[in-house]
């Protein structure tokens, strides 16, 4: 099986399983679907960046996913996760890496505790748009224009790409590219909105665009990642795909920025 094929049979899986979880799911399940999508993240981010005791920083972890699905992630449970993930990890820390490796361990919690910021906030806003009028019409128009933001990019920078994006984070990005898949997200996450989510086209262009720019920033930021501790993708867990992170690394940033901004202007 040649590795497009299996790009793409490994690409409708996903699409149908997100289709299903995001439309029929009731929320009680969805919420708990999210809570082990999460926790599968942090475990593929831990091994990513190499952090020793792997599997005390994940129960860590997984009492902090616990909370916020519990609690729905409203008012301050947010930050008071975040903490607990913060103070929990440096206990950790403290108390199982011996002093000559302290250094190298400590760098790595930072890099790992810099994705879980994000994905915490991911999290967050996939619960609150999940449970708003209209809002699983939302997160499909946000997804759509990011799949097509990074579809339009890969075949437009093979096209025509010339001008390198960003060569020393990822250098198979051009400024060509990042052109047609900025045209291609904004395209399709104001046609999905303007549909299904009735929001004028004086709103939906400029989110829409906000939502595909940062998208793009979140995939260098995950790039910047894997380029500092020397990993290509950030796993194995989707065949052809690499990692899990690979495939929602734009999502992170881009998903509650668009969605929070949604829900207080809409």
């Amino acid at each position: 099986m040649s590795e497009l094929t299996l790009r793409i049979m490994t690409a409708l899986v996903l699409f149908a399983g997100a289709v299903a979880w995001l439309f029929y799911v009731p929320t009680f399940w969805f919420d708990v679907i999210l809570a082990a999508v999460a926790m599968a993240a942090t475990h593929e981010l831990l091994r990513m960046v190499d952090m020793p005791k792997q599997t005390l920083f994940s129960m860590v972890a997984l009492l902090m996913w616990g909370m916020l699905i519990v609690t729905h992630a409203q008012g301050l449970w947010l930050p008071l996760a975040w903490l607990l993930l913060l103070l929990g990890w440096f206990v950790v820390l403290a108390l199982h890496v011996d002093r000559q490796s302290l250094p190298q361990v400590f760098q790595k919690m930072v890099y790992a505790q810099w994705m879980m910021v994000w994905l915490m906030l991911f999290v967050m806003a996939l619960m609150q748009l999940h449970t708003h009028e209209h809002g699983v019409a939302f997160i499909a128009g946000a997804c759509v224009g990011v799949w097509l933001s990074d579809i339009a990019a890969y075949f437009t920078g093979k096209a025509w790409g010339k001008h390198k994006l960003c060569p020393a984070i990822s250098p198979g990005k051009t400024w060509q590219g990042l052109a047609g898949g900025v045209l291609a997200g904004v395209l399709g996450a104001s046609f999905v909105w303007m549909t299904w989510v009735d929001m004028p086209l004086f709103w939906a262009i400029p989110l829409a665009l906000l939502l595909v720019v940062v998208g793009v920033l979140g995939d260098l930021m995950e790039s910047a990642l894997k380029r500092v501790v020397g990993v290509k993708d950030s796993g194995t867990m989707l065949p052809g795909h690499g990692g899990l992170l690979d495939r929602i690394d734009a999502l992170l940033p881009a998903l509650p920025l668009a969605g929070m901004l949604w829900i207080i202007f809409a």
